[in-house]
């Protein structure tokens, strides 16, 4: 009868989930994650081999802009890591649409370092690499708030998590507002590059009334 109703409808009626399914999609996103952030290193490590005059003061001044583009990297990826792992605690099941928006927020995550390595290598008239940068991080952002709407309204959560208070759509939105702006600043403004990025500092007091309020409502 429920295949009948498919046909009918045009719908796939989405199959049963388990936990074994749901560990699966964590690990395999901690896996690629892992992946990501040990292949940031591995040019240096190249580098480091090929360090004819041994110095580490030579190595650093001959290749800072490899290193600090592998720091920034590897700074933004955890992050991106640390709110993705705060919504799947809090998931109980997962469904089809969440498993596709959870690819994309990975493509973003393995990306991420060759736009990183761009921004440190161009000069400050090129606005392809800020743009491009912030343009990466902005597909993982809005794809892990993508998430968690799907999360929220198709019943994915856990129990505790479903009655517990529920994050302001503007403690959510606005960083991605003010990433947007960030990625259409740098990609139309001449020499402003990543300084674009300085933006996202308005979320903190944004995120501190949020979470205050969140607080509050959720009672002593």
């Amino acid at each position: 009868m429920a295949g009948e109703e498919g046909r009918l409808t045009g719908r796939r009626r989405p199959g049963p989930t388990t936990e074994r399914g749901l560990d699966r999609v964590v690990n395999f996103s901690d896996a690629v994650v892992a992946i990501a952030i040990t292949l940031i290193i591995l040019p240096l490590v190249d580098l480091a081999q090929e360090n004819d005059d041994g110095s580490v003061a030579a190595f650093i001044g001959d290749n800072w802009t490899g290193l600090a583009a592998a720091a920034l990297s590897f700074v933004v990826i955890a992050n991106f890591w640390r709110d993705h792992h705060r919504l799947f605690e809090r998931t109980a099941k997962y469904s089809t649409r969440l498993v596709t928006l959870n690819f994309l927020w990975l493509a973003g995550i393995v990306f991420l370092p060759l736009p990183t390595v761009l921004l440190f290598d161009g000069t400050g008239d090129d606005r392809g690499a800020p743009t491009l940068y912030i343009a990466t991080m902005l597909v993982s952002m809005v794809a892990v708030r993508l998430q968690q709407v799907v999360v929220e309204r198709d019943g994915l959560l856990s129990d505790e998590a479903a009655a517990a208070p529920r994050q302001p759509w503007v403690l959510v939105w606005f960083p991605i507002g003010l990433m947007l702006l960030a990625g259409v600043l740098a990609a139309t403004v001449p020499g402003l590059g990543a300084q674009a990025l300085y933006l996202l500092l308005l979320s903190i007091p944004i995120g501190w009334i949020g979470n205050r309020r969140r607080r509050v409502a959720s009672g002593p």
